[in-house]
């Protein structure tokens, strides 16, 4: 590797973390020796805590945290966005882990510290974990929505392109809190902001989303609609093999649940008026008694 390349994957190593963990861990564990050779060692700290993150995603807690402890070692007063991330990191190592107490104050602590320092991606990145963590649905609104909030005012591209994933995750704090109304709007500001930067995951999470909230909204047609136009992309997808196959089946999965969800609500609003009009009916309740019971537990299926 020349010396100019090897510069300029040190300037953006935060685009080596794509792919497999594996690789991840192994691609930015090449550039250390050259970070901790420079005088200010604040891209080195971030490394180190974005080899910690690839750890925990192969789950080796362990090493993540010592990775972790590594990188604190190191850290001076100078070096604020590398103290954001490692306190990022480090909640994001105890999530991954499961104690999700001690990984809230963390993503807090790093909210708070990126905020006033005015890095407004790892900002942004810490209240979506806030949002992801916190178990009171009203909470997880409030952090998305302070997420959303400085998303729209950034001037940082990067910070700007949470928008799409953040709406996603306020919807389904909606569809969480049965506000469905307000679910269906934040779906469909994730589809208008996918089609506008052309993200087609970003837009076909966002049509899954939609039909979701028309589900509960009992838009049932609708609803149908949408799932099955969805159904056919990813037979396409399939086809044309566009997509990984693991990622394929579960994006594929969830639009057949919502199908069995909405044939099972169909099936029960017209069980519903199938006993509301035989019920009345003398002869139907003398000649068809079990195919009147039948239409009432339908009615009350689960």
């Amino acid at each position: 590797m020349s010396e100019s390349n090897a510069d300029t994957k040190l300037e953006n190593f935060d685009d080596l973390f794509t792919g497999n963990p594996e690789n991840i861990e192994e691609n930015l564990s090449a550039l250390l020796l050259q970070a901790k050779a420079l005088e200010n060692k604040s891209v080195y700290l971030q490394i180190l805590s974005q080899i910690a993150l690839a750890q925990a995603m192969q789950k080796k807690f362990d090493l993540a945290h010592k990775t972790l402890d590594k990188a604190e070692a190191s850290l001076a007063s100078e070096y604020e966005l590398a103290q954001v991330r490692i306190l990022l990191e480090r909640g994001r190592v105890f999530h991954q882990s499961g104690n999700i107490d001690e990984a809230l104050p963390l993503f807090k602590m790093s909210y708070e510290l990126s905020r006033k320092h005015e890095f407004d991606f790892h900002t942004i990145n810490a209240a979506h974990m806030v949002a992801i963590v916190e178990k009171n649905v009203d909470e997880k609104i409030v952090w998305n929505k302070k997420a959303i909030d400085l998303a729209q005012k950034t001037q940082d591209k990067r910070a700007y392109a949470w928008l799409g994933a953040i709406y996603n995750n306020l919807a389904q704090n909606y569809i969480e809190a049965e506000q469905y109304s307000e679910a269906h709007s934040a779906f469909k500001q994730s589809k208008n902001f996918g089609e506008d930067r052309g993200d087609v995951i970003i837009v076909r999470g966002a049509k899954w989303g939609i039909a979701r909230s028309l589900r509960s909204l009992n838009c049932l047609d609708e609803a149908l609609s949408v799932q099955l136009a969805l159904l056919e992309e990813y037979k396409t997808i399939a086809k044309k093999g566009e997509l990984p196959v693991e990622l394929m089946v579960v994006g594929r999965g969830l639009v057949y649940e919502e199908l069995a969800e909405i044939h099972l609500a169909h099936m029960k609003k017209y069980a519903a008026l199938a006993y509301q009009d035989l019920s009345k009916d003398p002869w139907c309740i003398k000649l068809i008694p079990e195919r009147l019971e039948k239409m009432k537990e339908l009615e009350i299926h689960k």
